[in-house]
């Protein structure tokens, strides 16, 4: 009778949850005087007259469109359609920076260049990675350049992600890191200060119950590989470091996953936590992962059964608290779920540090790939 209700459920949630679709009002437009730009009723920068921007939807009085990572709207006063391609307006945004000044906007890499316009003194945004002496910006659509001098980068709290271990790296895939990599990327933390934290800390600093050093870390591999406790708990406990496990419950002891005897063993130096029981899967004809289309009940039961399954082999360890979401993918009833399930903190896959303020159902992650140098990891912890 409960399998029936569950499918029921289903079923109502394919037609009733299935999102309205609507057309596309991405077109370009031209300014033809100094435009002031508002986030909500604040004004937070202004397009040079002469410059072109990609317009996202409209209504009576405004058109809208991104600068960073917030959606931001202008008069259409002054604005009028030109025949162009209009960009996509994604980018990954995963610097936080605070304006010092009216910062100029150029529209190259460079000071000399033509400037696109200027954002507000003040300004808290998200911009792309720096590059050379200047970081990339969303500016109205186009890719507009602020100079590094004109801002300051806040650094954040990073939580870095790894997956999978090797000895000896075969095949191209970027997710897979070698075990040289990891102990030299260790042995910087370890020589540059960095406190390694647990995700109960993390929660709590979230909350702003407990402040932590300025070089504190989150250390996380998803998915429960074995070469966790094979290759990188004994770096770890060399170094005298913590680190937290993502497992996908339904493959301990699986071949080439954590055994139950490997969680017990390295259970003092890595926390257990939560990446679902079974709705780790993507279905490749709708785009979505499991997690963002399952209805809320299944959901709930999947990360409630994977919490007590943890819980069940480690029943020293603090109760599973957080969630790493598969792809990084979710809904609200996703959200929904997990709470009712006990979690408190969500995890990502979105490039970006962690700041007091943010959603703890939405926390970012800098991911570690094989193709990175020493440099670019030290540029991902200090959130650059």
């Amino acid at each position: 009778m409960k399998k029936l209700l569950v499918l029921a459920v289903f079923f109502c949630s394919c037609f009733l949850a299935a999102p309205l679709t609507q057309a596309a009002d991405n077109h370009v437009v031209k300014v033809a005087a100094a435009t002031p730009v508002f986030k909500d009723t604040k004004k937070i920068a202004v397009f040079s007259k002469g410059s072109f921007h990609t317009v996202t939807r409209s209504d009576q009085r405004f058109y809208y469109s991104k600068i960073g990572d917030l959606e931001v709207k202008f008069s259409k006063q002054y604005a009028h359609i030109v025949l162009q391609d209009a960009n996509q307006l994604k980018s990954a945004n995963p610097v936080r920076i605070v304006t010092k000044k009216h910062l100029p906007v150029y529209s190259k890499p460079s000071v000399k260049a033509v400037q696109l316009g200027h954002i507000q003194s003040k300004q808290t945004l998200f911009v792309q990675r720096l590059k050379g002496d200047f970081y990339p910006v969303i500016f109205g659509g186009k890719t507009g350049y602020i100079y590094r001098k004109d801002i300051d980068v806040q650094k954040g709290l990073p939580v870095i992600m790894y997956h999978d271990l090797v000895k000896n790296k075969k095949g191209d895939n970027v997710s897979v890191l070698e075990v040289s990599k990891f102990k030299e990327q260790m042995n910087y933390l370890k020589v540059n200060g960095w406190r390694t934290i647990t995700p109960e800390e993390m929660t709590l600093w979230l909350q702003k119950k407990i402040k932590l050093p300025e070089k504190s870390v989150l250390i996380t591999f998803d998915d429960g590989y074995s070469s966790t406790a094979d290759l990188a708990y004994p770096i770890l406990k060399a170094n005298k470091f913590k680190a937290t496990a993502f497992l996908i419950a339904s493959r301990i002891n699986r071949i080439g996953y954590l055994t139950e005897q490997q969680i017990q063993a390295t259970q003092d130096v890595i926390s257990y936590q939560n990446h679902t029981y079974d709705l780790h899967g993507f279905n490749s004809m709708t785009g979505l992962a499991l997690l963002e289309y399952t209805p809320r009940l299944m959901i709930y039961e999947d990360i409630l059964k994977a919490s007590q399954t943890i819980q069940q082999i480690v029943p020293e360890q603090p109760a599973v608290t957080a969630l790493a979401y598969p792809y990084g993918l979710r809904n609200v009833e996703t959200l929904r779920a997990s709470k009712v399930a006990g979690i408190k903190t969500g995890y990502t896959i979105t490039e970006g540090n962690v700041f007091q303020g943010d959603s703890p159902f939405h926390l970012n992650r800098q991911r570690v790939h094989s193709g990175m140098s020493l440099k670019d990891f030290e540029k991902k912890l200090i959130g650059q």
